[in-house]
């Protein structure tokens, strides 16, 4: 289980970083676009792709390898989970408002950050999402500096 702290790094506007490895060994990255904390044992996430990201929906099959990055934009806290798929979902109406509270968030760290203007960042939004679960085996903390690389927890909780 996810420590609550953790928890609520995750489920914020935290910029996402999503790896996968094709079936050859061929990996790709992606973006993710919220995520929610699941209840119940282990650290469980359901993470929102774009319904339209071809090669990330083929290399998430069950037991896929799947690694993500979850970085504050503002700060650079970063975490880093290592772990499987254990399904994908097509989005559902709470997803989308799950998505669009992320957009605002990440959205406005990055207006803040950069000052991009906002019609800028919209035109990444995808147009639909599907729902990845996954657990995560390993978390590591990937903030830059000397403690970036080590593990959070023994990787047993966040």
């Amino acid at each position: 289980m996810f420590e609550p702290e953790t928890a609520a790094f995750l489920e914020g506007g935290c910029g996402w970083i999503v790896g996968t490895v094709s079936a050859d060994g061929e990996p790709y990255a992606s973006r993710g676009w919220g995520a929610d904390v699941l209840a119940g044992p282990g650290m469980r996430l359901r993470l929102l792709l774009d319904a339209d990201d071809a090669v990330t929906l083929r290399n998430l099959t069950p037991g896929a390898a799947v690694a993500v990055t979850a970085t504050d934009v503002r700060t650079l806290h970063s975490r880093q989970g290592k772990g499987r798929a254990v399904r994908i979902e097509p989005g559902t109406t709470g997803d989308r408002e799950r998505a669009a509270r992320f957009c605002d968030d990440f959205f406005a760290d990055i207006m803040a950050v950069d000052g991009t203007d906002r019609a800028l960042l919209e035109r990444l939004v995808p147009a639909d999402y599907v729902a990845c679960e996954m657990v995560i085996s390993e978390l590591y903390d990937q903030t830059p500096g000397p403690k970036a690389g080590s593990k959070v927890g023994n990787g047993a909780h966040g």
